[in-house]
Protein backbone atom coordinates (compact mmCIF):
# COMPACT_ATOMS: atom_id res chain seq x y z
CA UNK A 1 0.00 0.00 0.00
CA UNK A 2 1.31 3.22 -1.12
CA UNK A 3 1.12 6.19 1.05
CA UNK A 4 1.62 9.90 0.49
CA UNK A 5 3.88 11.63 3.12
CA UNK A 6 5.07 15.27 3.56
CA UNK A 7 8.07 16.57 5.36
CA UNK A 8 7.10 18.53 8.36
CA UNK A 9 9.38 21.14 9.06
CA UNK A 10 10.28 19.03 12.90
CA UNK A 11 12.02 16.54 10.26
CA UNK A 12 9.15 13.98 11.20
CA UNK A 13 8.16 11.99 8.07
CA UNK A 14 4.88 11.81 8.64
CA UNK A 15 1.59 9.92 6.37
CA UNK A 16 -1.87 8.23 6.94
CA UNK A 17 -2.41 5.76 8.86
CA UNK A 18 -0.39 7.12 11.32
CA UNK A 19 0.96 4.71 14.27
CA UNK A 20 -0.43 5.35 17.40
CA UNK A 21 2.52 6.09 20.14
CA UNK A 22 3.78 3.18 22.12
CA UNK A 23 1.09 1.30 24.38
CA UNK A 24 3.88 -0.31 26.63
CA UNK A 25 6.59 1.30 26.25
CA UNK A 26 7.70 0.37 29.88
CA UNK A 27 7.72 -3.32 28.64
CA UNK A 28 9.44 -2.01 25.19
CA UNK A 29 12.33 -0.61 27.05
CA UNK A 30 12.57 -3.85 29.62
CA UNK A 31 13.10 -5.98 26.53
CA UNK A 32 15.77 -3.67 24.78
CA UNK A 33 17.61 -3.25 27.82
CA UNK A 34 17.43 -6.79 28.18
CA UNK A 35 18.93 -7.53 25.07
CA UNK A 36 21.88 -4.90 25.78
CA UNK A 37 20.68 -1.75 23.72
CA UNK A 38 21.55 1.33 25.84
CA UNK A 39 18.66 3.37 26.23
CA UNK A 40 18.12 7.22 26.81
CA UNK A 41 15.16 8.43 27.85
CA UNK A 42 12.73 7.19 25.28
CA UNK A 43 15.26 6.79 22.41
CA UNK A 44 17.56 4.20 21.37
CA UNK A 45 20.95 4.68 19.33
CA UNK A 46 22.59 2.46 16.97
CA UNK A 47 26.22 2.72 15.68
CA UNK A 48 26.35 0.57 12.55
CA UNK A 49 29.48 1.80 9.83
CA UNK A 50 27.01 2.81 7.30
CA UNK A 51 25.50 5.65 9.82
CA UNK A 52 24.45 6.22 13.62
CA UNK A 53 20.38 5.43 14.18
CA UNK A 54 18.25 6.90 16.69
CA UNK A 55 14.90 5.11 17.11
CA UNK A 56 12.28 7.17 19.55
CA UNK A 57 10.12 4.31 21.08
CA UNK A 58 7.52 6.79 21.69
CA UNK A 59 6.73 7.93 18.30
CA UNK A 60 8.55 5.25 16.70
CA UNK A 61 10.72 8.09 14.15
CA UNK A 62 14.40 6.66 13.12
CA UNK A 63 16.44 9.54 12.13
CA UNK A 64 20.16 8.93 10.59
CA UNK A 65 22.48 10.96 12.95
CA UNK A 66 26.39 12.45 11.55
CA UNK A 67 28.28 15.24 13.04
CA UNK A 68 28.03 18.34 12.33
CA UNK A 69 24.70 17.78 9.91
CA UNK A 70 21.07 17.71 10.90
CA UNK A 71 19.12 14.93 11.88
CA UNK A 72 17.56 12.80 8.61
CA UNK A 73 14.11 11.49 9.34
CA UNK A 74 13.53 7.80 7.44
CA UNK A 75 10.52 6.57 6.17
CA UNK A 76 10.62 2.97 7.58
CA UNK A 77 6.91 1.29 7.13
CA UNK A 78 5.69 -2.37 8.10
CA UNK A 79 4.92 -4.51 5.60
CA UNK A 80 3.35 -6.94 7.32
CA UNK A 81 1.32 -8.23 10.48
CA UNK A 82 2.54 -9.03 13.71
CA UNK A 83 2.29 -11.89 15.86
CA UNK A 84 3.85 -12.81 18.98
CA UNK A 85 3.21 -14.89 22.30
CA UNK A 86 4.31 -12.07 24.41
CA UNK A 87 1.60 -10.22 26.51
CA UNK A 88 1.03 -6.77 26.70
CA UNK A 89 2.43 -5.62 23.16
CA UNK A 90 0.67 -4.26 20.47
CA UNK A 91 1.28 -4.37 16.70
CA UNK A 92 3.50 -0.91 17.20
CA UNK A 93 5.80 -2.06 19.56
CA UNK A 94 6.43 -5.21 18.00
CA UNK A 95 7.12 -2.92 14.64
CA UNK A 96 9.63 -1.18 17.16
CA UNK A 97 11.37 -4.18 18.12
CA UNK A 98 11.51 -5.43 14.59
CA UNK A 99 13.37 -2.03 13.30
CA UNK A 100 15.68 -2.15 16.60
CA UNK A 101 16.69 -5.54 15.53
CA UNK A 102 17.08 -4.84 11.90
CA UNK A 103 19.31 -1.75 12.44
CA UNK A 104 21.46 -3.96 14.91
CA UNK A 105 21.61 -7.28 13.54
CA UNK A 106 20.56 -7.29 10.01
CA UNK A 107 21.98 -6.09 6.58
CA UNK A 108 20.17 -2.92 6.15
CA UNK A 109 17.57 -3.58 3.31
CA UNK A 110 17.96 -1.13 0.31
CA UNK A 111 14.66 1.01 1.06
CA UNK A 112 16.63 2.22 3.88
CA UNK A 113 19.81 2.65 2.54
CA UNK A 114 17.97 4.85 -0.66
CA UNK A 115 17.51 7.10 1.54
CA UNK A 116 20.95 7.57 3.63
CA UNK A 117 22.47 10.60 2.39
CA UNK A 118 25.37 10.25 0.94
CA UNK A 119 29.03 10.00 3.84
CA UNK A 120 30.77 13.13 3.87
CA UNK A 121 34.17 13.72 1.82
Amino acid sequence: MLVSLRRKRNLQIVGKPKPPPSRNLLRLRKILKDEGFKIRGDRLLIVRKEATFEVDLRMGHVFVLRENEAPISLCVTLESSSWTNVGGLSDFDLFLLSVVYLLANEEIPQSILSQLPPPPP
